[in-house]
Protein backbone atom coordinates (compact mmCIF):
# COMPACT_ATOMS: atom_id res chain seq x y z
CA UNK A 1 0.00 0.00 0.00
CA UNK A 2 1.40 3.32 -1.02
CA UNK A 3 1.38 6.43 1.09
CA UNK A 4 -1.28 7.96 -1.14
CA UNK A 5 -3.57 4.96 -0.63
CA UNK A 6 -3.11 5.02 3.17
CA UNK A 7 -4.11 8.67 3.29
CA UNK A 8 -7.41 7.90 1.54
CA UNK A 9 -8.25 4.74 3.49
CA UNK A 10 -10.92 5.24 6.24
CA UNK A 11 -9.63 5.03 9.81
CA UNK A 12 -10.69 2.09 11.97
CA UNK A 13 -13.16 4.08 14.10
CA UNK A 14 -14.51 0.99 15.87
CA UNK A 15 -11.24 0.52 17.74
CA UNK A 16 -11.17 4.17 18.83
CA UNK A 17 -14.78 4.07 20.07
CA UNK A 18 -14.06 0.92 22.08
CA UNK A 19 -11.00 2.55 23.63
CA UNK A 20 -13.01 5.65 24.66
CA UNK A 21 -15.85 3.52 26.05
CA UNK A 22 -13.40 1.48 28.13
CA UNK A 23 -11.83 4.70 29.39
CA UNK A 24 -15.24 6.11 30.41
CA UNK A 25 -16.21 2.86 32.15
CA UNK A 26 -13.00 2.95 34.21
CA UNK A 27 -13.69 6.56 35.22
CA UNK A 28 -17.33 5.75 36.15
CA UNK A 29 -16.21 2.75 38.21
CA UNK A 30 -13.70 4.93 40.07
CA UNK A 31 -16.34 7.55 40.83
CA UNK A 32 -18.76 4.84 42.00
CA UNK A 33 -16.19 3.32 44.35
CA UNK A 34 -15.32 6.76 45.72
CA UNK A 35 -19.03 7.44 46.35
CA UNK A 36 -19.43 4.15 48.21
CA UNK A 37 -16.29 4.84 50.26
CA UNK A 38 -17.48 8.34 51.12
CA UNK A 39 -20.68 6.83 52.50
CA UNK A 40 -18.77 5.96 55.67
CA UNK A 41 -18.13 9.67 56.14
CA UNK A 42 -21.80 10.63 55.88
CA UNK A 43 -23.63 10.47 59.20
CA UNK A 44 -26.74 8.39 59.72
CA UNK A 45 -29.61 10.75 60.52
CA UNK A 46 -32.32 9.37 62.80
CA UNK A 47 -35.98 10.39 62.89
CA UNK A 48 -35.25 12.61 65.93
CA UNK A 49 -32.58 14.57 64.05
CA UNK A 50 -29.56 12.91 65.67
CA UNK A 51 -26.66 12.73 63.18
CA UNK A 52 -24.55 9.71 64.18
CA UNK A 53 -21.27 8.56 62.69
CA UNK A 54 -18.99 5.68 63.68
CA UNK A 55 -15.34 6.71 63.55
CA UNK A 56 -13.97 3.36 64.77
CA UNK A 57 -16.16 0.29 65.25
CA UNK A 58 -16.19 -1.27 68.67
CA UNK A 59 -16.53 -4.82 69.95
CA UNK A 60 -19.55 -6.77 71.13
CA UNK A 61 -23.18 -5.79 71.44
CA UNK A 62 -24.30 -2.14 71.50
CA UNK A 63 -24.87 -0.55 74.90
CA UNK A 64 -28.24 -1.70 76.22
CA UNK A 65 -30.80 0.03 78.41
CA UNK A 66 -29.65 -1.78 81.56
CA UNK A 67 -25.93 -1.34 80.83
CA UNK A 68 -23.49 1.27 82.07
CA UNK A 69 -20.50 2.57 80.14
CA UNK A 70 -17.28 4.39 80.94
CA UNK A 71 -16.92 7.13 78.31
CA UNK A 72 -14.42 9.77 77.31
CA UNK A 73 -16.21 12.65 75.63
CA UNK A 74 -15.79 16.16 74.29
CA UNK A 75 -18.82 18.41 73.74
CA UNK A 76 -18.37 21.21 71.21
CA UNK A 77 -20.55 23.77 69.50
CA UNK A 78 -20.67 24.33 65.70
CA UNK A 79 -17.84 26.87 65.86
CA UNK A 80 -15.56 24.35 67.61
CA UNK A 81 -15.86 25.89 71.08
CA UNK A 82 -15.40 23.18 73.71
CA UNK A 83 -18.32 23.37 76.17
CA UNK A 84 -17.51 20.33 78.32
CA UNK A 85 -15.33 17.24 78.34
CA UNK A 86 -14.66 14.23 80.52
CA UNK A 87 -11.22 15.69 81.26
CA UNK A 88 -12.97 18.53 83.12
CA UNK A 89 -14.40 15.89 85.45
CA UNK A 90 -11.24 13.86 86.08
CA UNK A 91 -11.24 11.54 83.06
CA UNK A 92 -13.62 8.94 81.66
CA UNK A 93 -17.10 9.22 83.17
CA UNK A 94 -19.74 6.55 83.86
CA UNK A 95 -23.03 6.87 81.97
CA UNK A 96 -26.23 4.87 81.71
CA UNK A 97 -29.25 5.44 79.48
CA UNK A 98 -31.76 6.49 82.18
CA UNK A 99 -29.38 8.90 83.93
CA UNK A 100 -31.42 11.90 85.11
CA UNK A 101 -28.83 14.41 83.82
CA UNK A 102 -28.30 12.71 80.44
CA UNK A 103 -29.49 14.48 77.29
CA UNK A 104 -32.16 12.45 75.44
CA UNK A 105 -30.04 12.65 72.26
CA UNK A 106 -27.03 11.29 74.11
CA UNK A 107 -29.07 8.38 75.46
CA UNK A 108 -30.24 7.62 71.91
CA UNK A 109 -26.64 7.70 70.65
CA UNK A 110 -25.48 5.35 73.42
CA UNK A 111 -27.72 2.59 72.05
CA UNK A 112 -25.58 2.65 68.88
CA UNK A 113 -22.19 2.43 70.63
CA UNK A 114 -19.99 -0.56 71.40
CA UNK A 115 -17.07 -1.09 73.76
CA UNK A 116 -13.76 0.36 72.45
CA UNK A 117 -15.56 2.22 69.64
CA UNK A 118 -15.20 5.88 68.74
CA UNK A 119 -18.16 7.97 67.64
CA UNK A 120 -19.14 11.47 66.61
CA UNK A 121 -22.71 12.66 66.79
CA UNK A 122 -24.52 15.96 66.49
CA UNK A 123 -27.92 16.73 67.91
CA UNK A 124 -30.21 19.71 67.61
CA UNK A 125 -30.36 21.68 70.84
CA UNK A 126 -34.00 20.63 71.33
CA UNK A 127 -32.85 17.01 71.54
CA UNK A 128 -30.48 17.98 74.34
CA UNK A 129 -32.82 20.33 76.19
CA UNK A 130 -36.48 19.43 75.51
CA UNK A 131 -37.62 22.23 77.85
CA UNK A 132 -35.20 24.82 76.52
CA UNK A 133 -31.49 25.40 77.09
CA UNK A 134 -30.35 26.77 80.43
CA UNK A 135 -29.69 30.51 80.61
CA UNK A 136 -26.28 31.39 79.21
CA UNK A 137 -25.87 28.11 77.32
CA UNK A 138 -24.61 28.74 73.76
CA UNK A 139 -27.23 28.36 71.02
CA UNK A 140 -26.94 25.80 68.24
CA UNK A 141 -26.42 22.09 67.69
CA UNK A 142 -24.27 20.09 70.09
CA UNK A 143 -21.52 17.81 68.79
CA UNK A 144 -20.04 15.01 70.87
CA UNK A 145 -16.92 12.99 70.20
CA UNK A 146 -17.07 9.86 72.35
CA UNK A 147 -14.74 6.96 73.01
CA UNK A 148 -16.25 3.99 74.85
CA UNK A 149 -13.67 2.57 77.24
CA UNK A 150 -15.73 -0.08 79.00
CA UNK A 151 -19.29 -1.41 78.99
CA UNK A 152 -20.63 -3.07 82.13
CA UNK A 153 -23.59 -5.26 81.26
CA UNK A 154 -26.38 -4.70 83.79
CA UNK A 155 -24.36 -1.92 85.46
CA UNK A 156 -27.03 0.79 85.23
CA UNK A 157 -28.76 -0.34 88.42
CA UNK A 158 -25.46 -0.28 90.32
CA UNK A 159 -24.77 3.26 89.15
CA UNK A 160 -28.32 4.34 90.07
CA UNK A 161 -27.85 2.98 93.59
CA UNK A 162 -24.48 4.68 93.93
CA UNK A 163 -25.92 8.00 92.72
CA UNK A 164 -28.80 7.76 95.21
CA UNK A 165 -26.37 7.06 98.07
CA UNK A 166 -24.23 10.04 97.09
CA UNK A 167 -27.31 12.30 97.00
CA UNK A 168 -28.43 11.07 100.42
CA UNK A 169 -24.99 11.69 101.90
CA UNK A 170 -24.89 15.18 100.37
CA UNK A 171 -28.20 16.19 102.00
CA UNK A 172 -27.74 17.73 105.45
CA UNK A 173 -28.77 15.41 108.23
CA UNK A 174 -31.45 16.90 110.46
CA UNK A 175 -31.85 15.54 113.95
CA UNK A 176 -34.94 15.99 116.06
Amino acid sequence: MSVAEAAHRPANTGRTVKLWLAFLIVIAAGIGLAWIGAGALRPEITSTGLQFRTIKSGNGEPIGRSDAALLDYVLTMNDGTVVDSSENHGGAQPFYEDMPSLFPGFAEAMTRMQESGEYRFTMPQGLAFPNGAPAGFPKGPLTFEVRVQKVVRGGASLLQQQLMQQQQQAQPQTQQ
